[in-house]
């Protein structure tokens, strides 16, 4: 895998969590809101157990898949700071991580470093050859 390949897995990773978080939070609301009125005489049997149990259901499950996927993105995260650790350049190793880790553009990176764009542009491709990716 390069070594973008690799520094990018955490973002998927933490996307993939983010993506359980917002279907926990649909299904909430989902449940939380009021159905609407019967508009019909006809006797109705109420399933409001099975709907709770449903949904409780639901979310253990998501629950679980969160508390998985979390522990992927702890494992990818040790992982990069572990490679990032073995580079030598410090501004190359803080430029990783703040792109990769922290999420930041290359505007931002720019301003912490106190360096040009361009030269971050620059720097981020010498960084990638530099990031030990075996």
């Amino acid at each position: 895998m390069t070594a973008k390949g690799i520094l990018l897995r955490y973002k998927k990773a933490k996307r993939k969590a983010k993506d359980i978080e917002l279907r926990m939070a649909e299904l909430r609301l989902k449940y939380s809101l009021p159905s609407s009125a019967p508009y019909s005489d006809m006797p109705h049997a109420h399933n409001s157990n099975r709907d709770l149990s449903d949904y409780m259901a639901k979310m253990d499950e998501l629950e679980q898949l969160l508390i998985d996927q979390y522990s992927r993105c702890i494992g990818v995260e040790i992982d990069i700071y572990k490679r990032l650790d073995k580079m030598d350049n410090q501004s190359e190793r803080e430029l990783l991580q703040y792109r990769y880790i922290d999420d930041m553009t290359w505007e931002q990176i720019a301003k912490i470093l106190s360096y040009d764009v361009r030269h971050v542009y620059r720097l981020h491709g010498t960084a990638l050859m530099h990031f030990p990716a075996d």
